[in-house]
């Protein structure tokens, strides 16, 4: 089984110096931590970083206006809408066509009880 590097944090706290080892490798760790928040930080990259945010948005609009005035897309989203049209048509078509058979179903139902009720006083 593999050790793992910081043995000694594993082990619990112990009360000693630190050896040259773990000193050089807790520095290296902060410097690097330390870098990485001034990189994160700079000037320049939050204006390179803002600039590339603007230009992508500009592009974004330009585009959706393009679509916009585009005839094929123009003619895309008609298509879309009528077959939605027709699809929402038949969808209730059927709905109906359900709720009218349950009805007929329940008024035979209802029929067959009555007949059955005077036939019997009859």
């Amino acid at each position: 089984m593999k050790k793992p590097k910081n043995a000694a944090a594993e082990a619990g706290p112990v009360n000693r110096p630190l050896s040259m080892k773990e000193r050089a490798r807790k520095a290296r760790h902060e410097a690097h931590v330390h870098a990485k928040a001034r990189r994160k930080n700079d000037p320049l990259t939050l204006r390179l970083k803002e600039k590339t945010k603007q230009l992508r948005r500009e592009a974004s609009s330009r585009a959706k206006e393009r679509r916009k005035n585009d005839p094929e897309q123009i003619a895309f989203k008609e298509k879309l809408k009528k077959e939605r049209q027709k699809a929402t048509k038949l969808a209730k078509a059927k709905r109906m066509a359900a709720a009218s058979e349950a009805t007929k179903a329940k008024r035979a139902n209802k029929d067959a009880r009555l007949n059955v009720t005077f036939v019997g006083l009859a």
